[in-house]
């Protein structure tokens, strides 16, 4: 397949990273970056600020904790209690959820996208927390050498051990102890930005929001070059969101690709996107 052209994120740093497999990528910068997909002027460092200010509060109460988990205990309930960060099934319908600084502002998201906050104001405090993709919940994992613990920050912050986790998810889940722990293991930058990808492209696909789905497709495209699957979706986007011939191009590069009903509702969007390119001209 041919290669897309990148340029329309040729400012975001951290996603460039990702394009080209490095693993050195600031997590809470390219969860900026996709937020500035729907602002184009936006500022990362009030954000950033926020962090920085977060962790500049607990300094001392981390310094002089006892233990890891109190250390913990100190950092949920200062983001969970004093900056009220937490989580709501409205959460799950709104893209807001999904952006830091409307985050920070409602003080509302998503487990991912508060996960990706906890661990930011973590790692500024030196606390070893990384972010847990759990099957239907991310969540965040403090493994040292005293204890391995888990914070959930879309439940006010609560702290729960390793059986806890488990049996946890188990209930949410019905999956086996051993197809769990997989998930428990820290994720990389890639999985995280993936995932919220996919968490905005469900919800404009369910909303049929196919511009602002045209960026977050087309990054997904950008990570997986080789997915027929996901230049289709792209090419389906693009026919959506009134660029009938770009739509063409992709589909037709992707009919090799497939077979059977697929492959005729794809023909169906070609010869949809072909009378709405003829109306044009």
């Amino acid at each position: 397949m041919k290669a897309l052209d990148d340029s329309l994120f040729s400012r975001d740093s951290e996603f460039q990273k990702l394009l080209v497999g490095r693993r050195d990528v600031d997590v809470t910068r390219a969860a900026l970056e996709l937020a500035r997909d729907f602002e184009s002027d936006l500022d990362f460092q009030p954000t950033l600020d926020w962090i920085q200010n977060c962790a500049d509060e607990l300094t001392a109460g981390v310094a002089s904790a006892a233990t890891d988990r109190i250390a913990l205990e100190r950092l949920a309930d200062s983001l969970a209690n004093r900056y009220g960060l937490h989580g709501t099934s409205e959460c799950f319908e709104a893209a807001e959820s999904s952006l830091l600084p409307c985050v920070i502002e409602s003080r509302q998201g998503l487990p991912i996208t508060l996960s990706i906050l906890y661990c930011a104001v973590a790692e500024r405090l030196g606390i070893p927390l990384t972010i847990a993709p759990a099957p239907q919940h991310v969540i965040c994992r403090l493994v040292s050498d005293q204890t391995s613990l888990f914070v959930d920050p879309f439940n006010s912050g609560r702290i729960l051990t390793e059986e806890e986790c488990y049996r946890w998810i188990q209930e949410r889940t019905q999956l086996e102890r051993n197809m769990i722990g997989p998930t428990l293991r820290p994720a990389s930058p890639r999985m995280v930005i993936e995932r919220m990808l996919m968490n905005l492209k469900n919800l404009y696909v369910q909303q049929e929001m196919w511009d602002r789905l045209w960026p977050v497709q087309y990054r997904l495209a950008l990570l997986n070059p080789s997915s027929v699957e996901a230049r289709r979706d792209l090419g389906i986007t693009a026919a959506e969101a009134g660029r009938p011939g770009l739509a063409i191009d992709l589909l037709r590069e992707c009919l090799p690709g497939v077979s059977g009903p697929e492959k005729e509702f794809m023909q169906r969007a070609i010869t949809a996107a072909e009378s709405r390119l003829a109306k044009w001209n």
